[in-house]
């Protein structure tokens, strides 16, 4: 008799997932999605934009800060209401998880699988016949001038910002098409997909018989299932653990949720990269152009001692504000390895509360206090090409309130220990038929927009979800 797995999300690692299930051809697949299906062609805002629709973003905040939180609620996640940004990470970043099978060599293919470089897919740290498009955009006048002012503080030129290793200013890598276009999971892998596609489809808690997982009650039913992936995110994967039962035993005992099993690391561990922007004009107003991606990118190691890597890079601000003048441009700052930890939990009422604790660690606030450093010095030195607005209140002493890079990962971390809530074949520990293949497992952050990262383990998740 043929088994049947549900897939929980259709994001960067959903997708992947269940398509590498569908190919299987050993299960019946069902992709659910909370979010629409917006169709193929897809609308003009998940083609180009960055400031999307309402009703396509799941509401988090930061309950520390209020600020808004953006995850896509859309099939194919956030790659489909995000930057475009496709970068791999460093291959210490994935050492340093010291978990056999997910070190950098082990990872290494999945990333060539997954792409089509358009630049360098004929070289061996590359693919070329993959379903994401990687390419490099051509640079304009600003970030040129970027380029310029990096390479003058002793920043190597990199041609290839995915090369295993690399650190230095260079083009973006990027997942677009037809001269800055986004094409994510949506483009690339639903089209196949939708015939297990329940959209709209929203999973409230997992069913259990003892602790094996047999099923899923959604907003549209109940699910009998053999297995089930979880590939919603770093939020709403730790969520539906702890809605379900999974989680600190005290805490789901507060909350009146029976235990299923207790597991007291679901939705610690949060990380995210502390992410600010500098607003400045540009002198000629034709100079950052309409492109809604990033084209010059600067990174390097600001506390070298602990390869605490940081991201500076300017980019166009319309795409994000779309009332915002055509000359006006953002000065991106990003502290890619964060100490400070945060959490996702939830509330008395049952909702979800997250807490990104950003810069809760001494060190994180000292790099990015030297990141705003840095930031201030290049806007000086690019002042035949920007020029400050009359309001320049980053001027002052106290720092510009800080966002999210959208790179949350952690919330159900992998390991061999104890503590780990899965273990290297993304098994949920102290349960069965249960699996987690999204950015939540990830130990530690790479160095880099988590997309790319997320993709692959929703590749590789595909041929470890045995169902028993």
């Amino acid at each position: 008799m043929r088994k049947t797995i549900v897939v929980i999300g259709s994001g960067a690692a959903g997708l992947f997932c269940a398509d590498g299930l569908v190919a299987r051809g050993d299960a019946d697949v069902i992709l659910l999605e909370a979010g629409d299906d917006p169709g193929t062609p897809p609308p003009d805002w998940m083609r180009t934009d960055l400031a999307t629709p309402a009703d396509v973003d799941w509401g988090y905040v930061d309950a520390d800060t209020g600020r808004p939180l953006l995850r896509g609620k859309v099939t194919g996640g956030c790659t489909s209401t995000n930057s475009a940004a496709a970068l791999r990470g460093q291959p210490w970043c994935f050492d340093e998880w010291n978990i056999d099978g997910w070190r950098w060599d082990d990872v290494a293919p999945a990333f060539n699988a997954l792409e089509n470089d358009r630049q360098f897919g004929d070289r061996p740290t590359h693919g070329a016949a993959g379903p994401i498009p990687i390419t490099r955009l051509s640079f304009g006048p600003v970030d040129t001038a970027f380029a310029e002012w990096a390479a003058g503080q002793g920043h190597a030129w990199v041609e290839d910002q995915n090369a295993p290793g690399v650190l230095g200013v260079g083009h973006w890598p990027t997942n677009t098409v037809d001269g800055a276009v986004r094409y994510g999971v949506h483009q690339a892998l639903l089209p196949g997909l939708r015939p297990h596609l329940r959209a709209g489809t929203t999973a409230k808690r997992l069913l259990f018989d003892g602790t094996r997982c047999v099923g899923v009650e959604t907003s549209a039913g109940t699910i009998d299932a053999d297995h089930v992936v979880l590939c919603a995110g770093s939020v709403e994967t730790p969520a539906l653990l702890l809605r379900s039962g999974i989680g600190p035993a005290a805490d789901l005992a507060a909350a009146g949720i029976p235990l299923v099993h207790d597991a007291p690391e679901v939705g610690a561990n949060l990380q995210d990269h502390p992410w600010t922007v500098l607003q400045v004009r540009a002198a000629d107003p034709e100079a950052p152009g309409l492109r809604p991606v990033n084209g010059v990118l600067l990174r390097y190691e600001i506390l070298a001692d602990d390869r605490v890597e940081v991201h500076l890079y300017p980019h166009q601000a319309k795409p994000y504000l779309p009332d915002a003048d055509p000359a006006d441009v953002f000065l991106g700052l990003g502290l890619m390895r964060a100490i400070s930890r945060g959490s996702v939990r939830l509330a008395v009422d049952g909702t979800t509360e997250v807490h990104l604790n950003h810069l809760g660690d001494p060190q994180d606030a000292k790099a990015f206090d030297l990141l705003l450093d840095d930031a201030r010095a290049a806007l000086d030195a690019l002042s035949d090409v920007l020029i400050e607005p009359a309001d320049a209140w980053w001027r002052a002493d106290n720092p510009p309130p800080l966002e999210s890079y959208g790179h949350l990962v952690g919330t159900c971390r992998m390991g061999t220990d104890p503590g780990a809530v899965v273990d290297p074949t993304l098994a949920v520990a102290g349960v069965t038929g249960l699996s987690v293949a999204d950015a939540s497992i990830m130990p530690t952050s790479p160095r880099a927009n988590t997309m790319l990262a997320s993709m692959m383990i929703g590749l590789r998740g595909a041929a470890l979800v045995l169902p028993e």
